[in-house]
């Protein structure tokens, strides 16, 4: 009797069990809206292995079963172009800036290079041409004397005034005539000028009337030779500076749109990856594609 009484109240209770258990199934399924099957539960933790595996975003896959149509794909070169204005800017303040800029570092050392030589040139020869500039005037300032001029007009052409603005008898034409040049009120530089070059000017030297030869004028023209030939130099320096900050600037420009030619056409490329079925597996499938 007890033993008949224990089966009952063993059944009662697996009986409950049963219920309890089938209440709770329908409520997962109303709460899930749909049970995946077997099949579809291996694919999905499969999927969710090789993401957590590769460590990359779930855009960066297509599931075929889902989306067969869309593709992600992303640039991961991340190339930057650069200015080529700015780069034509930078070569013409200061050569070799824009190539730097561009990272062409050799053609960058040699436009600087061959602007701070020329640069280098200019002071050492304009200084050069100033230094024989002072020296010629100096010795100009000593040995020509304006009063011996002043006299010699009086005495030779009858200027009783000692002004080579007034007029004066030409005994060749028979008629009054003008000299054609005049010496400046300042010791300018037409005035250096004009005392070593013209023979109007060449009584002034002090050695006039004793050297037929005129070796104190010849002294002279010869520094003022030299002073301009130091000069001209300096003046050639900073023409070729000026040349070479022009020819920096269209190689800076040119070599900007190289360097961007070059790494847009190996920034064209891109990464494609998604899960396709190979005998009856999932299995991830990687692709790279690149743009010339």
């Amino acid at each position: 009797m007890k033993e008949k009484s224990f089966q009952t109240s063993g059944f009662l209770l697996l009986l409950v069990l049963g219920l309890f258990s089938l209440s709770r199934g329908q409520t997962l399924i109303s709460q899930n809206e749909k049970i995946l099957s077997i099949e579809d539960q291996l694919t999905k933790n499969d999927f969710e292995h090789l993401q957590k595996f590769s460590g990359l975003s779930n855009s960066y896959f297509v599931y075929e079963g889902e989306s067969t149509g869309e593709k992600t794909t992303t640039d991961v070169y991340g190339f930057k172009g650069k200015s080529v204005k700015r780069a034509f800017l930078y070569s013409l303040i200061l050569p070799g800036a824009g190539e730097l800029y561009a990272n062409s570092k050799i053609k960058a050392a040699i436009f600087f290079g061959v602007d701070a030589t020329l640069w280098t040139l200019y002071f050492n020869y304009h200084k050069k041409g100033k230094n024989k500039e002072n020296e010629y005037k100096g010795f100009a300032d000593q040995h020509w004397i304006e009063e011996d001029y002043r006299q010699w007009l009086i005495d030779s052409l009858e200027i009783t005034s000692g002004s080579d603005q007034d007029s004066f008898w030409n005994p060749e034409k028979q008629s009054y005539d003008w000299l054609s040049h005049h010496l400046p009120d300042k010791k300018d530089q037409q005035y250096y000028e004009m005392i070593g070059k013209y023979d109007q000017f060449s009584s002034g030297w002090d050695d006039f009337h004793e050297d037929p030869s005129q070796l104190h004028r010849n002294f002279y023209l010869d520094l003022r030779r030299d002073s301009n030939n130091w000069l001209n130099k300096a003046k050639y320096s900073a023409m070729f500076s000026l040349a070479n900050h022009i020819l920096s600037s269209f190689d800076a420009a040119i070599a900007v749109k190289k360097y961007n030619k070059k790494g847009e056409r190996f920034g064209q490329i891109h990464f494609q990856m998604r899960l396709t079925e190979r005998n009856d597996e999932i299995v991830p499938k990687l692709s790279m594609s690149m743009k010339f």
